[in-house]
Formats: C-alpha cells, sequence, structure tokens
C-alpha cells in the first residue's frame, strides 16, 4: 500500500483567498484557518500568504521584503540599495522560532522610495524602475532574493505548511482587506524558500495550482522584456506575464484572462457579436506566445482585489462562495466553510471565465 507521501499528487496545492469589498480589516487567522483544511493538498515544501493593506504607516513606500543567505549578503545588498533608494526603515521581519520552520535564511524588509535623481538619470518612471532593480538582484546577487516588493502588502513564505508558516510569521498580528494563501505539492520543480508561492512583483501577487505546460515558450518571451525568471519554478512567469499585460500593454482583467486563458478558435468563430470576436481574435493574435496551456488555477491579488482564474478546460479545481462583504476563493469548499460557514452564492467559475473582484470606491486603500 502507498503511504502519503510515496505517491505523486498532481491535482496537489491548494490555494485559497479572501476579500472584503468595504476594505474592512481581518487578520490572518481567518485564511490560516481555511488552509488547515486543505493540509492534504502540500506537502510541507512550501506555504505562504500576501496581504494587502497591513502596511499603512508607510503605504506610499516600496516595501521589500527579502532572504539572505548570510549577513555579508545583506550589507552588500544594502549597499546597492542605497545608491537607487531612500530607506526610510529598515528591519528584520519579525518570526516565531518553531519547530516546523527550520534552516530559515535572514529575513529582512526595507521601506523605500526610489530617489528622483536616479530616476530622472535613468528616464524611468518608478514602478517600471523598481522592476528592473528586482531582477537585477535576483538575477545578478546570489544569495539575495527580492520576494515582495509592492507598496501596503507583502508576501510571507517559507519551507512549510502554510498553517505553520502563518504561525512562524506571526500574520494574526496583521491586518489587511485582502489575503491570499498556498499550500505546495511541488511536482517538477525544487521545494526551497524562494519557490515558496506566492510570487509577486510590484503589488501583483500570484498563487497557483498546477503546471505549465507552454511554460519555455511563455519564459523566452517575456524575457526579450527583461523579465528574469530565476526562482526555479514555472508559477514565477505568470506573475511577470501579468506585469506586462496588465501594467505595460494596459489591458484590463478581463483582456488579460483571455490572453493566458484564450478561448479556443473554434469558441471564437461561434460568437455572435462581431466586435467581441474581433477583439477575440485580436488578442490571440498579438500575443500567441502568452497562452499558458496546461492545468493551472490562480488567485492573482493587487492593490483594492482580486482575480481568480482556471485553464480553459478546468483541469483544477476552484469555488467562490460569499457572505455579507466578504468574497472567499479556495481549491475547496470545505476550505470556504472554515472561514466562513455560513457562506453564500457558493458557485465554480467556468474554466477561462476569470472573477474579478475589487473594492468598493471611498473604501480603504
Amino acid at each position: 500500500m502507498l503511504l502519503e507521501g510515496q505517491i505523486r499528487i498532481p491535482s496537489g496545492c491548494a490555494i485559497a483567498a479572501v476579500i472584503s469589498r468595504g476594505g474592512k480589516k481581518m487578520t490572518g487567522e481567518m485564511i490560516i484557518e481555511g488552509m488547515k483544511k486543505m493540509h492534504d493538498r502540500s506537502n510541507g515544501l512550501g506555504g505562504g500568504f500576501a496581504a494587502y493593506g497591513i502596511y499603512p504607516d508607510y503605504k506610499d513606500f516600496y516595501a521589500l521584503h527579502m532572504f539572505f543567505d548570510s549577513r555579508t549578503t545583506r550589507k552588500n545588498c544594502e549597499a546597492f540599495l542605497k545608491e537607487r533608494f531612500e530607506i526610510v526603515e529598515s528591519e528584520l521581519i519579525p518570526t516565531r522560532k518553531i519547530p516546523a520552520i527550520t534552516d530559515e535564511p535572514i529575513i529582512w524588509r526595507y521601506f523605500v522610495a526610489p530617489l528622483k535623481s536616479v530616476l530622472n538619470s535613468m528616464q524611468l518612471d518608478e514602478k517600471e524602475f523598481v522592476v528592473r532593480t528586482v531582477m537585477q538582484i535576483n538575477d545578478e546577487m546570489d544569495g539575495a532574493y527580492v520576494f515582495s516588493s509592492g507598496k501596503n502588502m507583502g508576501t510571507f513564505k517559507a519551507i512549510g505548511y502554510p498553517e505553520d508558516v502563518g504561525v512562524f510569521y506571526k500574520l494574526d498580528e496583521y491586518e489587511g482587506y485582502s489575503w491570499t494563501a498556498h499550500g505546495r505539492y511541488p511536482t517538477n520543480t525544487p521545494g526551497w524558500w524562494g519557490g515558496a508561492h506566492p510570487f509577486t512583483l510590484l503589488d501583483w501577487s500570484v498563487v497557483h495550482n498546477g503546471e505549465i505546460s507552454s511554460y519555455d515558450a511563455n519564459r523566452r518571451f517575456i524575457e526579450m522584456f527583461g523579465y528574469k525568471c530565476t526562482m526555479k519554478t514555472d508559477t514565477e512567469v505568470i506573475t511577470y506575464i501579468m506585469d506586462y499585460l496588465l501594467r505595460i500593454q494596459k489591458l484590463t482583467f478581463k483582456e488579460a484572462a483571455n490572453v493566458v486563458a484564450a478561448p479556443f478558435w473554434s469558441e471564437i468563430e461561434d460568437l455572435a457579436d462581431p466586435k467581441e470576436k474581433e477583439e477575440l481574435y485580436f488578442l490571440r493574435a498579438i500575443f500567441p506566445s502568452l497562452l499558458i496551456t496546461g492545468p493551472f488555477s490562480i488567485v492573482m491579488g493587487f492593490n483594492g482585489g482580486l482575480m481568480a482564474l482556471n485553464d480553459r478546460l478546468k483541469l483544477r479545481s476552484l469555488v467562490v462562495g460569499e457572505k455579507d462583504d466578504k468574497v472567499f476563493i479556495a481549491s475547496e469548499e470545505a476550505a470556504i466553510r472554515r472561514m466562513e460557514p455560513d457562506a453564500e452564492n457558493v458557485y465554480f467559475p467556468a474554466g477561462g471565465e476569470p472573477v474579478i473582484v475589487q473594492i468598493e470606491d471611498g473604501a480603504f486603500r
């Protein structure tokens, strides 16, 4: 008889999210409870969370969460950052020592603002400047990894089960209006601290369940625009694709979804609306190398909202529920019921149909 851990589970990995449309703050305890219900979907080789609205005192600064393998690496990286940014705060990210999380690197955070003199000399806007800095550190600086780089948000990840990662990072002490979470069951790539989900760039954060069979084609295309895939897992490329489509190409969320999970040609041909048909033909023709193939379900967080998306054949599970002003997303309904026993309007989104939730105008951002 095969025991747990002795058989490959291709449908493994757990993803979850919760957002308050009214911008109401929640600690990380709720989503940690939801992840406990999906414990068996991961194997302890990676867990993590992303939270939005957690740094109101530094909301105008980029929060760089970083892993370092030594004090020397941290000092060298900090000297590099000082040439490019004003560092307004620098500190260890608080953690609890628990038996389930071991061999942790140095886990640091900086709250920074790009130096205007450097921006002017490089003729870049600040978001592109931050992206290039992140790529340069992760690609060229051995032993240093930027794993979160947005404003008023942060990612917290480690080797371990997600419920243990939440305790390790003291997420019960943070308050955010939106949370995403991931429990990893790596199949084709190694389990290591930088390879845990979420993957982030600027304010985007992605958690993913599945395998990207189009990874090489996606990676080759996206690296032509300066992105560097260095984290040893296919999920990283999804984050960069979404940044490229949304920030650089300025597509809507719906349009971006129609690129990465594009309808089949036959489905487009059968559409009655000629304008919609033309738009979908255009997206498929312009961005063919950004179609993501293979089974996947993802949740992408961003400042002010969430987007959830299945592959177009819906080969991975994804469930949505609501209660009052909150929207819940998870791999299993059981996780939603753990977060909110009285969840309503529970449904399973169709393949390729994005679920986009944004907080209300005037709510906390």
